[in-house]
């Protein structure tokens, strides 16, 4: 950091949007993630050392949060600002619907238990919500630029 963008010690450059600060969490989080399913992808008894009774549920966790991670971040600096419930609902949906997949990886029988659907319902709601938003924040901008 040089001296120019530091100012009494603090840092003057501006911070991110909890929106792309909570992606650039789960990208992280994704990330960290890899490392369990490395030690159940290439130990072989590496499953049953961490109880876990659906290895491919562990890829799709990992890979849930790497992606929506992405996602959340790329559309948080494409759309900056854009209406607040909007950013809220996406970010936890995001969250929400990559981290449904770790319970399954222990009990797969959740699939059926109506609470578990329902919650998962929610997270695509909460997601489909929170893109679909954010994707009409910019086609408005797009459009109030052209006029």
């Amino acid at each position: 950091m040089s001296s120019a963008t530091v100012e009494r010690g603090r840092d003057q450059r501006p911070a991110p949007s909890g929106l792309v600060a909570s992606g650039v969490i789960e990208l992280a989080a994704g990330a960290l993630s890899g490392w369990v399913y490395a030690a159940v992808r290439y130990d072989g008894d590496g499953a049953r050392k961490l109880r876990i009774k659906s290895p491919a549920r562990i890829r799709q966790w990992h890979l849930d949060l790497i992606a929506l991670g992405t996602g959340t971040v790329a559309i948080g600096l494409a759309v900056p600002n854009a209406p607040k419930g909007i950013q809220r609902s996406l970010a936890g949906g995001a969250w929400m619907n990559a981290m449904m997949f770790l319970p399954l990886a222990y009990r797969p029988e959740l699939l059926a238990n109506p609470v578990y659907r329902a919650l998962g319902l929610g997270s695509f709601v909460a997601t489909s919500v929170g893109f679909t938003g954010m994707a009409v924040s910019a086609v408005r901008r797009l459009r109030a630029d052209r006029r």
